[in-house]
């Protein structure tokens, strides 16, 4: 199943799917990022935090979004003349009778606080479900990090669950609530676009 490469807009933010040409960009803002980040990701390699790294990272973002299995976007400021300050993405995506994809994101520190996590989320939740033809979306949240926990409630995700070291996140197996929201969840959300 090929998706089109779609760019979604709710100003002042905007997500498009990750391009290779992003590399310098997103190398510089991942190791701006980097302690802003660590307490929620797994452990990573110094290379990951350079342009050679997230060029290799980009190449996995073209190869899965060829493949079906992913969707990464680059989260834009467009106050700021359309500046990378973020990612969010669906992976593990299955079809079948699932029809479901995890969802990740962060911003970064400085553009942090503004909306621009709830706007990207809401961007591509719009994307999985329209565009995608998915049927359930959900993310896994450290219940620690109320920043991604009020992101996820605010676009309308339910609680569903939680899961015993679900994850290891920076050397240590992290528990995790599982949220999710449903196409005929997202129906029912009044539109704010």
């Amino acid at each position: 199943m090929s998706i089109a490469r779609v760019r979604l807009e709710e100003p002042p933010t905007a997500i498009r799917p990750t391009e290779l040409a992003d590399a310098a960009a997103q190398g510089r803002l991942r190791a701006a990022n980097r302690h802003h980040t660590e307490p929620w990701d797994p452990i990573r390699d110094t290379s990951f935090y350079s342009e050679s790294g997230q060029r290799l990272e980009l190449d996995l973002d073209r190869r899965a979004w060829a493949s079906g299995t992913a969707y990464a976007f680059a989260v834009l400021d467009l106050d700021a003349g359309e500046r990378l300050v973020g990612r969010v993405a669906l992976s593990n995506v299955v079809r079948g009778p699932w029809q479901s994809a995890n969802l990740g994101y962060w911003i970064s520190a400085d553009a942090g606080g503004r909306g621009h996590a709830t706007r990207a989320v809401r961007l591509v939740v719009r994307f999985a479900f329209e565009h995608a033809g998915l049927h359930r979306v959900q993310p896994a949240i450290i219940p620690r990090n109320a920043r991604s926990v009020a992101v996820a409630r605010h676009v309308g995700f339910r609680l569903e669950g939680h899961a015993k070291r679900y994850l290891r996140i920076n050397g240590t197996w992290e528990d995790h609530d599982i949220y999710a929201l449903t196409v005929e969840d997202w129906e029912r959300i009044p539109p704010t676009m």
